[in-house]
């Protein structure tokens, strides 16, 4: 049949080959589809890339012991904040809620620290920053505690954000009343010259 000695022997195939997953396929029609076993992958819809897998955060950035990384070390900070701010957000006591937040607004400056992640974490952590120093001491309401957690959530699932997504996040906690620029450095001089007298 064939010179190269590449045809099917005489008595044929009594066998399907089996390929390296396992799958068997048959040699006499080509374009038979084979079925492939059900694997048990799951996949989220999720925006332009609707059928790409979602790789959760933990995994991506998976922690080793003693790590350097100041990925890994931002995200245990964040996580550890947005924990403090699911606590105050469930709390009926708001002296308990105010010190929680209060411990959270504490770990702003050790995620400044992380800024070279990108300047998108460096905005939304900055502004955060500004927010809680603008307030003067004034409790949060209700709902700018739900947007500063949600935002912290957003930045924990997607650290390294542009420079637009981190004013987009900026500008939600402005629409909550939160000022998120520094403050004028006259009304800080009037501040501290009152305080003098």
């Amino acid at each position: 049949m064939s010179d190269t000695g590449t045809g099917v022997p005489p008595g044929g195939l009594r066998e399907s080959p089996r390929l390296p997953d396992e799958t068997v396929t048959s040699v006499g029609n080509p374009f038979e589809s084979t079925p492939l076993p059900a694997r048990a992958i799951t996949f989220e819809v999720q925006g332009a890339l609707a059928l790409a897998p979602v790789i959760n955060i933990e995994r991506l950035y998976e922690a080793v012991p003693g790590t350097s990384s100041q990925m890994v070390r931002a995200l245990e900070v964040l996580k550890h904040v947005i924990e403090l701010l699911g606590e105050a957000k469930k709390s009926d006591n708001p002296i308990e809620a105010d010190t929680l937040i209060q411990s959270a607004n504490l770990a702003l400056p050790k995620l400044f620290s992380y800024r070279s992640i990108g300047d998108g974490f460096g905005i939304v952590i900055n502004s955060l920053h500004y927010a809680f120093t603008n307030l003067r001491g004034m409790p949060l309401t209700e709902e700018q505690l739900n947007v500063i957690w949600r935002v912290l959530r957003e930045l924990r699932e997607r650290p390294v954000l542009s420079v637009e997504q981190a004013v987009q996040c900026a500008e939600e906690l402005e629409e909550r009343g939160l000022e998120v620029d520094p403050p004028d450095l006259g009304d800080l001089l009037d501040e501290f010259s009152i305080g003098d007298k």
